[in-house]
């Protein structure tokens, strides 16, 4: 019998992901009665933090109907943050931004496949459901606001949205990435903040989004490092479907 299997990793706010099979050995594929180099079935994948609880649906999703072997090793972080591990000399297999800007960044993008989007986000201001505040109207100046660094995807979009409305006022405070905004709100060490759709639905109704006009959506683009094991890329493909399209609908993403 097959079970799932998550390691959080030492030092980095990842997950190793895999399903381990008995009488297997979980990373590499060694092909059947050959002599042939095994086939590698382990590789990296680093992703924007608003993809934090998606991202290992995804994965379960995909080794439960197509490959049980494969071992994923997950990155979680705020892009800038993802692209600056990457330009230091890191070199996942998978790179997924929260925006199409963080990824202009690179400084060796010949090493990528050109970019694929896989979905689409939205950015909200997030409230806790208790809170006083019912509207964006009724947000008093004085509440503090979080939001994130203005390197970061979600603190850009912040910025074009407070920068088109100058009477939204508040103590702001900024974070390193989207969940740590979310974190602040659910915690109640901020009465509002800017997030995605996709982190207010993560909550399971703690947390309600009001839209925000004249804001664009966040499209996330997919980078396949060229250098890649057949195992990543296959898995990048699937990326695309009807199934995995479906798993990112239901955690709140649009998709292109």
């Amino acid at each position: 019998m097959s079970k799932v299997r998550f390691r959080v990793v030492t030092g980095t706010m990842g997950l190793i992901v895999g399903l381990a099979l008995a009488g297997c050995s979980v990373g590499v594929e060694s092909p059947v009665g050959g002599s042939s180099e095994p086939v590698e079935t382990s590789f990296d994948f680093f992703a924007a933090a608003s993809l934090t609880d998606v991202a290992p649906e995804l994965v379960q999703a995909y080794n439960a109907t197509h490959d049980p072997d494969f071992q994923v090793s997950l990155n979680f972080g705020a892009s800038s943050k993802l692209v600056a591990q990457i330009n230091g000399g890191e070199k996942p297999a998978l790179l997924v931004t929260a925006d199409t800007q963080s990824i202009k960044a690179l400084e060796r993008p010949e090493e990528y496949e050109t970019p694929q989007d896989i979905a689409v986000n939205h950015l909200v201001l997030a409230v806790t459901t208790e809170s006083e505040i019912k509207d964006i109207a009724g947000i008093p100046g004085d509440k503090t606001v979080a939001l994130c660094a203005p390197a970061v995807p979600c603190g850009r979009a912040a910025a074009t949205y407070l920068a088109a409305h100058p009477d939204f006022t508040g103590v702001f405070t900024e974070e390193v990435d989207v969940r740590s905004v979310l974190t602040k709100i659910t915690s109640h060490q901020a009465d509002t903040g800017f997030v995605y759709a996709t982190d207010v639905a993560s909550t399971n109704g703690k947390v309600q989004g009001f839209a925000l006009e004249g804001v664009e959506p966040n499209t996330y683009p997919l980078l396949v490092n060229k250098d890649a094991s057949g195992a990543a890329s296959d898995f990048a493909q699937w990326l695309h479907t009807e199934d995995a399209k479906a798993i990112l609908k239901k955690a709140g993403f649009d998709t292109p």
